[in-house]
């Protein structure tokens, strides 16, 4: 990328802000968690599935990129259906080649509409590889996704290395999990991966302090809140600064938990903060969102 290309890129979200600005924006998330946390819920939390088998949540975790949340944690039961049973005996037998057809079968109709062909084959290489990989691993090991933890307290960066290790398990996701099992720990939000670990170690529990896991979701969020109209937020979400400054961000307005501020925005993002036609009017953040102050104010 030529240094003009990387110059237009660029995205100055809080500069020329003023402190008091961006401090009141951290504020107003904080206040408004306790209400957004019964709104908001991911869609993992609500299929019985995940809480019946104990590969289901890691399975949906590794699927889940890319294509939509909904699809990606539905996928467990609909291979547990289509198999007889999910377990690491009966992936490793369907074989890299067998699974990648199954999952080609399930998304079949299921893709989103902005993925290119290209992003399509790359996640059906990538995925059935990365589940077989991860399960023998764990049969390997003689645990589950379950039995791998302890009966015993966990800080949330020993959580995030844990499963940093699984060969299915990128930097976001293991933060993505720390941060489930850090508020379900506190009984902040529920989350199947918990309720199984629960299960078996009642003393199991994750504290500490990790920084939120950043996607696209995340990073259009923050970005529009200050105002920010782009939409190339793929590029966007790798600049280093961006990251730094949602970091920053997050453990101001989250100081004991700055990963809350994931939930918060991948679920606006998702419900309402979408690409293509945001819901601006509904948005329970449309307080302190720059861009949606903009928006009305050219449709008046």
């Amino acid at each position: 990328m030529s240094s003009r290309s990387k110059r237009k890129n660029k995205c100055y979200w809080i500069k020329g802000k003023s402190f008091d600005e961006i401090k009141r924006k951290a504020e107003f998330l904080n206040k408004s968690w306790s209400k957004l946390k019964k709104e908001l819920i991911p869609p993992e939390v609500t299929i019985t599935f995940l809480y019946q088998n104990e590969y289901a949540p890691l399975i949906g975790t590794i699927c889940d990129e890319q294509v939509k949340a909904d699809d990606a944690w539905k996928f467990p039961e609909w291979l547990n259906d289509k198999i007889g049973g999910l377990t690491p005996e009966k992936i490793e037998k369907l074989g890299k080649r067998g699974l990648r057809e199954l999952l080609e079968e399930y998304f079949k109709n299921k893709w989103p509409s902005w993925m290119k062909e290209e992003d399509k084959r790359d996640y059906l290489e990538r995925i059935p590889k990365h589940i077989l990989d991860t399960m023998r691993l764990l049969k390997k090991e003689g645990v589950t996704p379950a039995t791998m933890f302890e009966n015993r307290e966990y800080t949330a960066a020993e959580v995030y290395l844990m499963l940093r290790r699984l060969p299915g398990i990128g930097p976001k996701k293991a933060k993505m999990i720390a941060k489930h099992l850090q508020l379900a720990s506190e009984d902040i939000l529920g989350h199947p991966w918990f309720t199984q670990i629960k299960a078996k170690n009642p003393e199991f529990k994750v504290t500490g302090i990790i920084t939120p896991p950043i996607d696209v979701q995340v990073v259009k969020v923050f970005c529009r809140i200050f105002g920010v109209k782009r939409r190339n937020w793929k590029v966007v979400k790798n600049d280093p600064d961006l990251i730094q400054d949602i970091e920053a961000f997050s453990m101001l307005a989250f100081p004991d938990m700055p990963a809350t501020i994931d939930e918060i925005f991948w679920n606006i993002g998702r419900e309402y903060c979408k690409e293509e036609d945001p819901r601006c009017s509904e948005c329970p953040l449309n307080n302190i969102c720059d861009y949606a102050k903009k928006k009305q104010a050219s449709s008046t």
